[in-house]
């Protein structure tokens, strides 16, 4: 996807604020960060459970702006104290591994449908300006756990943009991020480390995939559009998987296709074109 710059009004609107992201610890959030510290904001507030990557971003980033919150959206309380005199909420926290969701079912909606309910909850309550939930294209016709839990959050947050007027709602859908914690090329590069073929799950498999570092201006870039619940979906580039394999090694193992997972991945469904509005390089999703 042509990655366009930074314009005005997104930089308008980091002007002075304070941020919260939470969830912002990993990969997704420090390549976030990185980004935003480059703004004139007031203050950036880092809320996650995982203490040592609180730790390891800490170091990493050398901000007095940024505030490092250890908790989960699990607890009102603590995201009531995270969330007050917040302008900006970026929602990056969720169980978003397939087959740990699966086999933890009761985690994944308790984090990924009731914690966003928590941070609505606390929107309401707070009044940020904006609220802006990411999304995955798993979410489009799901077929496991993770996938229906993310539509539930999105279909949540296109409610709560759609009622709730005091703050403006809206989602980010991608893909698959590259350099993210957890994806594919971190389960190669220890195979290939290790003189072990790639797992490879079915040799017709393709996936959407955006550089971290590409998603991270791309959702910057998306704040003056949100409003009233609209889902953002760029225009991202398939790839066939064993394509992006042959660059690291030739020597690939089929391991067969997991539970629920699909050979092609859409990042929108028909009906949803239907009522989109297209641009160059993204959709927008009228609520």
């Amino acid at each position: 996807m042509k990655q366009k710059k930074i314009n005005s009004k997104t930089a308008n609107i980091l002007k002075n604020s304070t941020i919260l992201i939470t969830g912002g610890a990993g990969s997704f959030g420090a390549a976030l960060t990185e980004e935003l510290v480059k703004y004139p904001v007031k203050a950036i507030r880092i809320l996650d459970i995982d203490e040592h990557a609180l730790f390891k971003l800490k170091h990493k980033i050398n901000d007095k702006r940024i505030k490092f919150l250890l908790g989960t959206i699990l607890d009102s309380e603590r995201i009531d104290m995270a969330g007050q005199n917040v302008d900006i909420i970026i929602h990056l926290a969720a169980i978003k591994n397939i087959e740990i969701s699966e086999f933890n079912p009761i985690e994944a909606i308790d984090t990924n449908i009731n914690g966003l309910t928590n941070l609505i909850k606390m929107a309401i309550k707070n009044k940020p300006k904006i609220f802006l939930n990411i999304s995955t294209d798993k979410a489009v016709h799901p077929s496991t756990l993770y996938g229906s839990t993310k539509l539930l959050a999105e279909r949540l947050t296109s409610w709560a943009g759609f009622h709730l007027s005091e703050t403006k709602f809206g989602t980010v859908r991608f893909g698959n991020l590259m350099e993210s914690r957890g994806n594919v090329f971190e389960i190669w590069e220890d195979e290939s480390k290790n003189k072990k073929p790639l797992s490879i799950t079915d040799k017709s498999m393709k996936r959407y995939f955006l550089h971290i570092d590409e998603a991270s201006k791309f959702l910057l870039s998306c704040l003056p559009l949100i409003n009233l619940g609209e889902i953002i979906v760029p225009k991202m580039k398939s790839y066939k998987i064993t394509d992006l394999a042959n660059k690291i090694s030739k020597n690939h193992k089929i391991i067969g296709i997991r539970e629920g997972e699909k050979l092609n991945e859409d990042l929108i469904s028909d009906s949803e074109k239907d009522k989109s509005l297209e641009k160059d390089d993204y959709w927008i999703i009228n609520n």
